[in-house]
């Protein structure tokens, strides 16, 4: 699992990685929270994600490794054994609800007929193949892949743009404006999953800047907001929020000409391989967390990846689903932002003891 990837290649990994997040799983949860005024949540939280972003390149520069690294080296084993824990979970979280939309999805639209098992099996079976590669190889299959979701983004986009009635996103700030907040908050919960920029470190070569990771927050807001005012304009604010999957439904709309009528093909490819993408890298930095301790790291690959297989068996109602995924934005804002406070201390700390020694 040897290679290095460039900071370029990280920003990429995370457009990618929350990129489908916020496409598939945010937006009906904003539909859902604010209505019509969905939207101007998204726009209300640009700011803070914004210096959310800037907050981490801060803590990214003065960070002398990756967070495992560090927890390991410089705290005794009970607190990297918890931190560790911690973080595991979190990671499989993101990657069993990946998991789970993906095989619900996938038998809903195209595979109506083909057992969750099977679905599971061949998903998780890939994301481990590719995730035993290393995060190089990784990176490598993100740069393939990222450039036609982003042309099949455009392609919807544009061909659609004659059913869409952009009024229906007006008048504004009809809502409460504790369910504007609520949805503003949501779109700020799914930035803090650029957190995990910190526990790759160790394996980006050259300086994450901070223009390079506003550029990736606008980038990921607008694969939030571009889609949800889509969404809004086509079906409207009322029909939008029954929805499942918002996103999808735009491309049972989508024809070229008279002679290609059905295009959502398409959307198969862009909501797998974003999936793919999001669950490989979670899986990878699991092994991260544990590598160092584990003396067969093979094993430890085939453990995380049997126990999501396992794990995403267990039945769950879509409502039970949506109300857990609102529950994992909310703990991981509360999480990586107390995450922040942590480490911001131990930074200025170490800051401190540095000078004292050049000083003395």
């Amino acid at each position: 699992m040897n290679g290095t990837i460039t900071p370029f290649q990280l920003s990429m990994l995370l457009i990618t990685y929350i990129g489908i997040s916020n496409h598939v799983m945010l937006i009906p949860i904003l539909l859902d929270t604010a209505k019509r005024d969905a939207w101007v949540s998204v726009l209300f939280a640009i700011i803070p994600s914004v210096l959310l972003g800037l907050l981490y390149v801060y803590i990214y520069k003065h960070i002398p490794s990756s967070l495992s690294t560090w927890a390991k080296e410089k705290t005794n084993t009970l607190v990297w054994l918890l931190f560790t824990i911690l973080f595991t979970l979190y990671f499989l979280v993101q990657a069993s609800i990946s998991i789970r939309d993906t095989i619900m999805w996938s038998n809903a639209s195209y595979l109506t007929y083909t057992p969750t098992w099977v679905l599971g099996l061949c998903l998780i079976g890939i994301c481990y193949i590719t995730a035993r590669k290393g995060l190089a190889a990784i990176a490598i299959t993100n740069g393939i892949l990222l450039p036609w979701i982003v042309l099949f983004g455009f392609y919807v986009m544009t061909v659609n743009f004659q059913f869409k009635d952009y009024s229906y996103l007006f008048p504004v700030l009809k809502n409460p404006a504790a369910s504007i907040a609520h949805g503003a908050w949501y779109t700020l919960s799914g930035i803090t999953e650029v957190f995990l920029v910190f526990f790759l470190k160790d394996e980006v070569k050259g300086k994450l800047s901070r223009m390079n990771m506003t550029l990736v927050v606008l980038m990921l807001i607008e694969l939030t907001i571009g889609p949800l005012t889509g969404i809004i304009a086509m079906f409207g604010p009322f029909e939008a929020a029954k929805l499942r999957y918002p996103a999808y439904e735009q491309w049972r709309m989508a024809s070229i000409g008279s002679m290609i009528s059905q295009t959502d093909f398409l959307s198969i490819y862009q909501w797998l391989a974003g999936a793919f993408m999001r669950i490989s890298l979670a899986i990878y930095i699991i092994h991260t967390l544990w590598v160092k301790k584990w003396r067969q790291p093979e094993l430890l690959l085939i453990l995380i990846s049997l126990f999501l297989f396992a794990f995403n068996q267990i039945k769950l109602s879509d409502v039970r689903f949506h109300d857990h995924v609102k529950t994992y934005y909310l703990i991981s804002s509360f999480l990586c932002g107390f995450m922040c406070i942590v480490l911001l201390p131990c930074i200025w700390a170490s800051k401190n003891k540095k000078a004292v020694k050049r000083n003395g």
